[in-house]
């Protein structure tokens, strides 16, 4: 979804201060004005006034004034922000002793406390600031507040490296605080199976969900006599156009953790609107053309 906000020239120039040469400044907060990101603080070490080392402490006191800022911004976490932080680190390696480094991330802040509209609008033009600072140099974070419960990753293991379980759904629990394990197939389940759960939990497509599904897929390799069966982990977003917009906003905005709390970013990934995108021939046909097979 494209938001048709542009990116001010300065938020370009500002992080090249923070990433390059003598890096001149620690952090970096945007924010969208006039359908526009800004600058709106760029903040030097000096201006920290800190008094201990950033590398002891893992930039610890840093990042406490940093997100104090964010906070106050922000006026108690109920808007959103894009920021930039430099974070300074010591690293303990095996056989080569402990060395520092630095790592820029940046954060995509969209609270709980926003506006539904305040977080469409930052999270459909991400993309814009992420290309204009170039993604190569940051690690991103996306802050939704959302945590993903440990039975997530202990029921993917399951499927994923033993193959205990056909498909997994998952969902954002009722306080929309965390994402759980709502339904788990059994071994050797259907794909047919997978898709009538979801017909019932997404509720004629008034909800969200998350899935993992073991597809199994026959393969015809260059060479070999006759084919060979092959089973695949998919992850599927499922975020119908019916759904209410914070729900989808919500869902959107968590995918990031669940990925990455699962492991799930080298999957092949099925982005469903309705359920006809996830008919099995499709899915298959799909991630069979797909490289990774």
């Amino acid at each position: 979804m494209s938001s048709g906000v542009m990116v001010d020239p300065d938020v370009q120039t500002s992080f090249q201060k923070l990433s390059e040469g003598r890096k001149e400044y620690r952090y970096i907060i945007f924010k969208i004005e006039d359908n526009k990101v800004i600058v709106e603080s760029a903040v030097t070490q000096d201006q920290l006034e800190l008094t201990g080392d950033d590398y002891d402490d893992s930039s610890k006191a840093a990042f406490e004034k940093f997100a104090a800022d964010i906070k106050s911004r922000t006026n108690g976490l109920t808007d959103c922000r894009y920021a930039v932080f430099d974070f300074k680190f010591t690293c303990s390696r095996v056989g080569a002793g402990t060395s520092k480094m630095d790592k820029i991330i940046f954060l995509q802040i969209c609270p709980d406390g926003a506006s539904i509209k305040k977080k469409m609008v930052y999270a459909s033009s991400a993309a814009a600031i992420k290309a204009s600072l170039g993604t190569g140099k940051i690690l991103q974070f996306q802050a939704s507040g959302v945590k993903v419960d440990p039975s997530c990753k202990n029921a993917y293991d399951l499927l994923h490296n033993k193959h205990q379980h056909s498909y997994i759904i998952f969902k954002i629990d009722k306080n929309d605080t965390a994402i759980v394990v709502e339904k788990v197939g059994d071994k050797n389940a259907p794909y047919s199976e997978f898709v009538e759960e979801m017909k019932k939990l997404v509720e004629d497509g008034k909800e969200c969900r998350y899935a993992a599904v073991d597809v199994e897929v026959t393969v015809q390799r260059q060479g070999a006599e006759g084919a060979s069966t092959l089973n695949k982990v998919i992850f599927v977003q499922y975020c119908p156009d019916n759904a209410p917009v914070r729900r989808r906003m919500l869902y959107a905005s968590s995918v990031r953790a669940l990925k990455a709390s699962l492991g799930l970013e080298s999957l092949f990934q099925v982005q469903a609107s309705e359920m006809s995108d996830l008919d099995e021939k499709v899915v298959k046909s799909d991630l069979m053309s797909n490289q990774r097979i």
